[in-house]
């Protein structure tokens, strides 16, 4: 039964996924466009994890008593949730760090300070994030991640938009790594994110 809640899992994953879509600027607003500042408000959806048939994820990021008996999606979800609150993992900070780092590097529009009036906002949001196998016989994990981006102008008028999506699979651009090394050493999990975002934030600007 495990194995086939995971095996729907990824399915759902796979419809939902696809090429990034995109809004692309009007030539009207990419010339009057120069600058917008970086909303400090990053929204987050939903924690993915995908682990091997049998394995408890929950149990090994510190769920206790029933959570740690059950092995439920839901209970492996909270525990790794309260496990990064624990090491002051924020995949929020991560995504908004690598976006601005990814639109200063492209030179294609400047960033404005925060209390820049009237100025252009990029909106950042995370829909999706967490680790899953590479393949469901596997014990390497892989970052799963997408980020959305929008750029809108001062009265709201959205000007532009696109998102990138990083599933789990053996043809991930990510190197692999185990749970047991992301519990091990929580850094991992910062850093195998933030190499995600990066490359996830790069061919996002591309499409500005």
């Amino acid at each position: 039964m495990h194995k086939v809640r995971m095996m729907a899992a990824i399915a759902i994953a796979l419809v939902v996924s696809g090429c990034a879509s995109t809004q692309r600027l009007s030539d009207s607003d990419r010339v009057a466009l120069k600058s917008a500042k970086i909303n400090e408000t990053v929204s987050k959806g939903n924690l993915f994890l995908l682990a091997p048939s049998g394995a408890n994820i929950g149990l090994m990021f510190g769920a206790v008593g029933g959570l740690a008996a059950s092995g439920s999606i839901d209970d492996s979800q909270q525990a790794f949730g309260s496990y990064l609150d624990k090491n002051a993992i924020s995949i929020e900070k991560i995504v908004r760090e690598e976006v601005e780092s990814a639109l200063r590097a492209s030179g294609k529009l400047a960033i404005s300070s925060g209390d820049a009036a009237g100025a252009a906002i990029v909106n950042v949001s995370v829909p999706q994030y967490g680790f899953g196998v590479t393949h469901l016989l596997s014990s390497s994990v892989v970052p799963v991640m997408q980020i959305k981006c929008d750029i809108v102008d001062a009265s709201g008028k959205l000007l532009w938009s696109a998102n990138e999506r990083m599933l789990p699979s053996i043809a991930s651009p990510m190197e692999s790594t185990t749970w047991t090394t992301l519990h091990d050493d929580p850094k991992q999990i910062e850093q195998r994110w933030r190499l995600a975002a990066k490359h996830l934030a790069t061919n996002i600007i591309k499409e500005l």
